[in-house]
């Protein structure tokens, strides 16, 4: 079996666009959020005296505005991602299993995320919310990431191939492949072919490591 997880964030969904409508409305009606690129660090212009300050906003204020009530990164992309799951359904060489990670989620947040899911249609069966970034390491083999903190995080691991979905937050990230948006990343037909020869590959090195030990 070949495991991908995806990650929620800057992927597939769309919390910037969510924080900075609410930061406005709440906060500095005065910030022209229009002019603000979607694939920006929306913390950037929104700003928060301390960390409370900023947690208290996403964790009570607005969870479900901003986890639940976001937008998909593109506007096909839930019927991308379910269509995707279809074909691979029938990919006879491999099995392989989709899921969705998100860090730093907590009560609210958690359940306003299955509301985000639900309601664009998913048909992911696996979904992951870890404590601790520490939690998805050895997850997965192919990781497809947004966050600077994902990608930092699996830097040199080579446990896992890592794709880079590219926004402005993340442009001094390492990655093994790089794509605009996961869309592209869907509708690349050597994607799997790359993933597969990955694996196989680490599969060999590990039975290779085995018998030398």
């Amino acid at each position: 079996m070949i495991k991908v997880g995806i990650e929620l964030n800057h992927v597939v969904r769309n919390i910037n666009k969510q924080i900075l409508k609410y930061y406005q409305k709440d906060i500095d009606q005065s910030l022209d959020i229009d002019d603000i690129d979607e694939k920006d660090d929306a913390f950037k212009y929104a700003k928060f005296e301390t960390l409370t300050d900023k947690n208290d906003f996403i964790y009570i204020d607005y969870p479900y505005e901003i986890y639940g009530c976001a937008k998909t990164m593109d506007k096909e992309l839930p019927a991308l991602i379910n269509n995707w799951l279809s074909e691979l359904t029938n990919y006879e060489e491999d099995e392989i299993e989709i899921s969705f990670f998100s860090l730093n989620e907590e009560a609210l947040t958690i359940q306003s995320s299955y509301f985000f899911l639900s309601k664009i249609g998913t048909r992911v069966r696996k979904i992951i919310f870890p404590k601790s970034i520490n939690e998805i390491r050895g997850e997965y083999d192919v990781v497809i990431a947004g966050s600077k903190e994902v990608l930092d995080f699996f830097k040199g691991d080579n446990e896992s191939y890592v794709i880079q979905i590219s926004n402005n937050m993340n442009k001094d990230c390492e990655a093994d492949k790089k794509y605009d948006s996961l869309n592209d990343v869907i509708k690349d037909d050597e994607f799997i072919g790359i993933v597969q020869e990955f694996v196989n590959n680490k599969n060999n090195k590990n039975i290779t490591d085995g018998e030398s030990n």
